[in-house]
């Protein structure tokens, strides 16, 4: 069989709407084989059918090889699902892999990129989880590209994980139709300021850049205790508290690591649990078994 490792991803980054995103070591893995039907173990029933996002992504990568073939994958799955940590990118990127790993590798990195950014609608999640770290994304003539940013090694990143869902049909729902000119070009500077900060490792341009203008000042009223949670994380770590994606998950870039005194004060809010996890940058989607071995 072969194993494909698909990492959790954070798109948006405060300013970085539908461009940047980042790969984390959470993981989807997938162990697979050619069959002659369709087979999934391990996975809710909800998700076991043909609606299967993994399960759609392989026979649309496998229309583009040219072939039919089923498959049979043994799902273990580590990253929640709709929470703004690209569950369902690490599903289609693993079900594109798998059919070009299945079949000699018919398919080129930049093809199931491609096709992973249509499924998506969008490359900002798909970019960071094949090619993995810090990435920034594009359409541009008629296809998608991306481009890989350098990242500072002393950044802490950590994940607030609630338990509760923000849908994305709701999350792209509450923000408005258009904006004024002044709020796009706040926001491009904005996007400059985090994109360098990130590069350099300066909290100062990081503070100055994470303000974004474009979801956030929407997207925060369907995270209940948002603003008490930023205001605690970013006081505690010099740092930057920021919706992951679309929600729920939160996404704290920072100079200092979570410590005890935010976990009692996190533990003690009420009505929600968080679950914090300090994750730090991936190398993308991996591929190991007997016909492709990296």
């Amino acid at each position: 069989m072969i194993t494909i490792k698909a990492p959790a991803t954070s798109a948006n980054l405060g300013p970085g709407f539908d461009c940047l995103g980042m790969s984390f070591d959470i993981y989807n893995t997938f162990e697979v084989e050619r069959a002659d039907s369709d087979s999934l173990e391990n996975v809710e029933d909800r998700f076991n059918n043909a609606d299967n996002l993994f399960l759609r992504a392989y026979h649309y990568g496998m229309q583009k090889i040219g072939m039919e073939d089923g498959i049979h994958a043994v799902f273990h799955c580590d990253i929640p699902v709709s929470r703004g940590l690209g569950s369902s990118a690490a599903m289609i990127t693993a079900g594109l892999s798998a059919a070009s790993a299945l079949h000699d590798d018919a398919l080129s990195e930049n093809d199931i990129f491609q096709c992973a950014s249509d499924l998506e609608g969008h490359p900002d999640n798909a970019a960071p989880c094949l090619f993995g770290g810090l990435t920034a994304s594009m359409h541009y003539k008629d296809r998608y590209i991306t481009h890989q940013l350098q990242l500072d090694e002393d950044w802490f990143y950590h994940v607030f994980i609630p338990d509760f869902e923000v849908s994305t049909e709701e999350a792209r729902a509450i923000l408005p139709a258009s904006y004024p000119r002044a709020v796009a070009a706040a926001n491009g500077s904005y996007l400059l300021y985090m994109s360098e900060a990130l590069r350099t490792g300066s909290l100062t341009l990081l503070q100055a850049g994470a303000r974004d203008a474009i979801h956030e000042p929407y997207r925060r009223k369907l995270i209940p205790g948002f603003d008490q949670l930023k205001e605690l994380c970013e006081k505690e770590c010099n740092g930057a508290f920021l919706i992951s994606g679309s929600g729920s998950t939160c996404l704290l870039i920072s100079k200092n690591p979570v410590n005890a005194h935010i976990k009692k004060e996190i533990s003690s809010m009420p009505d929600h649990h968080w679950e914090i996890v300090e994750v730090h940058p991936s190398h993308g989607t991996e591929i190991r078994g007997e016909l492709h071995d990296i």
